[in-house]
């Protein structure tokens, strides 16, 4: 039975609370005329289980009562990203993924990064080795139908022909996507959650390398794939 390891990008492999958190929050506050604590904004988008970072900015400009289009948002939101990126730093480091490769099954993404931020980010990390696809924000032509939408998920397991899988994710969205997939499709996909800025009941949690790293291995020797 082949099966594979899908991993999120944001908030999993790569630290974004410097980038694309605080590209939300400046990109509100250039709307809004005013200071915004950033823990405020992280909450709207992570209570809320919003995916996407403009319409997590659009979110936060619309709880003050104030409404200005996905256009307007996307041009400021994206010169402010350009100016934060270089603050991102690596959550789980190459040796991580070396260990991973062992298990001899294939690895994968799903993000909701538009294309190029996410080969930026790649090529700055060297993470390209470690993966055998990669579906990002403008791999699925429909809109409707990119992450996190469950046929979005469906698709990894199409295009690389496995027969299931496990994602690794941090956020309600994430959660929500899995839980959705599980309702529609046949497949098997189990969810681990990475990471306690949000807890989705009754998911297995963990918050390390170490704790990943065990958790992995410990779900694939259940699906007997190792």
């Amino acid at each position: 039975m082949k099966k594979g390891l899908i991993f999120d990008v944001d908030g999993v492999i790569i630290d974004v609370s410097l980038s694309y958190h605080y590209a939300i929050k400046n990109t509100a506050e250039k709307f809004l005329g005013i200071s915004l604590d950033i823990e405020k904004v992280r909450e709207i988008k992570f209570k809320n289980g919003i995916n996407n970072d403009y319409i997590a900015t659009l979110e936060v400009i619309r709880s003050f009562n104030k409404e200005v289009s996905l256009e307007e948002i996307i041009k400021e939101f994206d010169a402010e990203y350009e100016r934060l990126k270089h603050l991102e730093r690596l959550i789980l480091s190459r040796e991580f993924f070396k260990k991973i490769r062992e298990f001899k099954c294939p690895l994968g993404i799903l993000t909701g990064r538009p294309r190029k931020d996410l080969r930026n980010a790649f090529d700055r990390f060297g993470l390209w080795e470690f993966f055998d696809f990669v579906v990002d924000d403008d791999t699925i032509e429909d809109p409707s139908l990119r992450k996190p939408n469950p046929y979005a998920l469906n698709f990894c397991l199409e295009i690389a022909q496995l027969d299931g899988a496990i994602y690794v994710g941090d956020s309600l969205a994430d959660y929500w996507m899995v839980e959705n997939y599980k309702k529609i499709y046949k497949k098997p996909v189990d969810y681990i959650h990475f990471g306690e800025r949000v807890k989705p009941s009754g998911v297995k949690v963990v918050s390390s390398e170490d704790e990943l790293f065990q958790a992995l291995k410990e779900a694939l020797q259940s699906r007997e794939l190792v």
